[in-house]
């Protein structure tokens, strides 16, 4: 009996020993699946897929590798060897991935956003400013601690208290508030800084174009969050819509995931 207990006891340790904190490495690269209509080559961090028909030439390209839950960033290339114009938008290329269907951002959405993340800065930073200059206004408090022990004919008793003071100085909140002030300025300046330059990144974004017989265009755009479900491999298929031809184009998403276990013991 007392053997078992200690074998039992060395098991029970051996699992405290294996149990911790298990923590995840997820690193991901994009290849292009193979296909008998498409062509595909690397340039400069783009994994780039083409297809040729009688009236188009179209181009897709994705960033060679992102964040597991990221957005893709894609390129669109296209060359109109038709008699007719076309337009071309985020409208005319659809998302798979997987079995999910994942919207693309248009240039007015994703434009918005920038602005709105901007705003919610700036609220941020309304409050903190109201906050503080609150804060600055107010009298300041002094407290003052005693204690001590008085002795007499019946014994002794030991006493402590404590007392406050409130005093307000004109020139110290003066100063409190032009830094507040100071702060709130500099601030709101970075978030505009930071807004217009986010909007100028979208220079070159895909926009509603007419594209007119012998000319090319091109444009790059942004997907929603994608998804991750701990699978080693996800398919992204984006298809183009043009002049009623359909051109298709797969990537695949190969995830690294490396677990760290963390003892505890």
């Amino acid at each position: 009996m007392l053997d078992h207990i200690k074998r039992l006891a060395v098991v029970t340790f051996g699992a405290v020993i294996l149990s911790g904190c298990a923590t995840q490495t997820i690193n991901t690269s994009f290849t292009a699946l193979p296909s008998d209509d498409s062509m595909a080559y690397f340039s400069e961090g783009w994994i780039i897929q083409k297809q040729e028909s009688k009236d188009y030439v179209v181009q897709m390209a994705v960033r060679d590798g992102k964040q597991a839950w990221d957005a893709i960033n894609g390129l669109l290339f296209v060359q109109n060897k038709s008699e007719e114009p076309i337009n071309v938008d985020v409208e005319n290329i659809s998302f798979q991935q997987d079995e999910y269907s994942i919207d693309l951002l248009s240039y007015n959405e994703l434009t918005q956003q920038h602005i709105s993340r901007a705003q919610s800065r700036r609220t941020a930073l309304a409050l903190s400013a109201m906050a503080q200059s609150f804060s600055a206004a107010g009298p300041q408090t002094t407290t003052t601690y005693g204690s001590g022990t008085a002795y007499g004919s019946g014994g002794t008793a030991s006493y402590y208290g404590t007392t406050q003071s409130y005093t307000y100085d004109p020139s110290a909140n003066a100063a409190a508030q032009a830094q507040i002030q100071a702060n709130v300025q500099s601030g709101v300046s970075n978030i505009q800084s930071d807004l217009q330059r986010n909007l100028d990144s979208m220079d070159g974004y895909l926009q509603k174009t007419t594209v007119f017989p012998g000319q090319t265009y091109s444009g790059r755009f942004q997907s929603q969050m994608t998804r991750f479900d701990q699978r080693p491999e996800s398919v992204y298929a984006l298809t183009v819509e043009l002049g009623g031809e359909t051109f298709s184009f797969k990537f695949v998403e190969e995830a690294d995931i490396q677990t760290h276990q963390r003892k505890l013991f």
